[in-house]
């Protein structure tokens, strides 16, 4: 893997109806920088929802700036450090979705042509459908 953390990245919080404490702010960007080790980062964009009237209260939103297709996860939970906490593991996820994705398609070949041992005869028979019978 490619190390990234030499890019310094922007974080920007957005609070609606609560104010994390200053050890939920040092997770974040802490966990946001161990992710930068594994996925070049320009931005990160959290957003901390607190609901006074639904259940679960919590919501926290991830939205990466990345080169290539942003990475946007999303969870809720009872509390705000599991809401994080599982915010964080759709992002990890989803990096390693991509990387996984990335490597299978580097890792296919091509086939351009047959060899002349498998190229289909000309003047063979075709073969039958099962369902209706000899054409």
């Amino acid at each position: 893997m490619m190390a990234f953390s030499n890019k310094i990245m922007k974080i920007t919080p957005q609070n609606h109806h609560h104010i994390p404490s200053a050890s939920m702010v040092e997770m974040i960007t802490t966990q946001l920088k161990s992710l930068q080790s594994a996925l070049q980062i320009d931005e990160a964009r959290v957003r901390i929802e607190r609901s006074l009237t639904a259940s679960p209260p919590f919501k926290v939103f991830f939205h990466l700036v990345t080169p290539g297709p942003d990475v946007r996860a999303g969870a809720a939970d009872h509390t705000l450090r599991a809401a994080l906490l599982k915010a964080f593991a759709a992002v990890s996820d989803k990096i390693d979705l991509r990387h996984l994705k990335r490597a299978r398609r580097h890792a296919v070949t091509m086939v351009t042509a047959f060899p002349r041992r498998l190229r289909p005869r000309e003047n063979a028979p075709k073969p039958q459908s099962r369902f209706n019978g000899p054409r």
